[in-house]
């Protein structure tokens, strides 16, 4: 477990969805408060991505005693450090023992943008609605749903990724073995086989370090919500996100290099 720091509250307050809790070890001399200086935000009025800082009075001054954290809640405002028009603001609550902090955002203004990933919302065209769902949980930290939502997802566009794995394969090696090992995926069989298959089934140059994307994929279609908490479900939700985005992108850079050389060359 993580020691609290101005550090780890800065990355919780950019990063934590609301109402998730994060707990952490007290450090051996326990702070005051949880007040941090600045924060690096996107800034609406400048629009682009600052630091934000504090810049109230904090009070106090010498002869003032000094108290520990405890129990409660904390109110956090940022303005930018640019234009010192924009503020940001956040509510968090903590829960203290002499050994750990607990706290939770449950409020923050203005209300975070959803990322919405372009590559991702083109492939998943056909299936906007549950994309769209699953990226709202997904922010909101509501893993369970989110993985629930990325799984069916998977099943419902896992031909169409075999479809441009096979297109990018057969564009240069038409006799590659891979092939043969997408064109099995396709078939009615037992879930094992499939992942077994599936790590199998992708070319050397979209296996990075080892780590096969579309056997981890398979993995992910074999697994029920029920079996992970919803800590578990939301990094899982995650890395389906990662491993599609990671596939396409790589297939689309790579179709888009060869057409621009192929267009080159046939001009010569």
């Amino acid at each position: 477990m993580e020691i609290i720091s101005d550090k780890s509250i800065k990355v919780f307050l950019e990063t934590a969805p609301l109402y998730s809790w994060q707990e952490f070890k007290m450090p051996e001399m326990n702070r005051s408060s949880l007040w941090i200086n600045e924060i690096d935000s996107f800034c609406e009025k400048c629009n682009q991505k600052r630091p934000f800082q504090d810049m109230r009075s904090r009070g106090g001054g010498a002869g003032m005693p000094i108290t520990s954290l405890s129990t409660g809640t904390s109110y956090f405002q940022f303005s930018c450090a640019s234009c010192r028009g924009n503020q940001h603001a956040y509510l968090v609550e903590q829960l203290v023992t002499d050994e750990t902090i607990k706290i939770q955002k449950y409020g923050e203004r203005p209300r975070k943008k959803l990322e919405r990933d372009p590559l991702l919302q083109s492939f998943f065209s056909h299936d906007s609605d549950c994309y769209e769902k699953a990226i709202v949980c997904i922010s909101n930290g509501y893993g369970i749903a989110a993985f629930a939502y990325m799984r069916r997802i998977i099943e419902r566009n896992i031909n169409e990724l075999i479809n441009l794995i096979q297109e990018d394969i057969s564009g240069t090696e038409k006799d590659s073995p891979v092939l043969a090992n997408l064109e099995k995926l396709r078939a009615e069989s037992p879930m094992s086989e499939k992942i077994s298959i599936a790590n199998q089934a992708l070319p050397e140059y979209l296996i990075p370090e080892g780590l096969n994307p579309l056997g981890r994929l398979y993995k992910a279609l074999s697994e029920g919500v029920h079996s992970y908490d919803d800590g578990q479900c939301l990094e899982r939700a995650k890395n389906i996100q990662a491993c599609i985005k990671y596939m396409i992108s790589e297939l689309a850079t790579r179709k888009k290099n060869r057409d621009s050389f192929k267009s080159l060359i046939g001009g010569l």
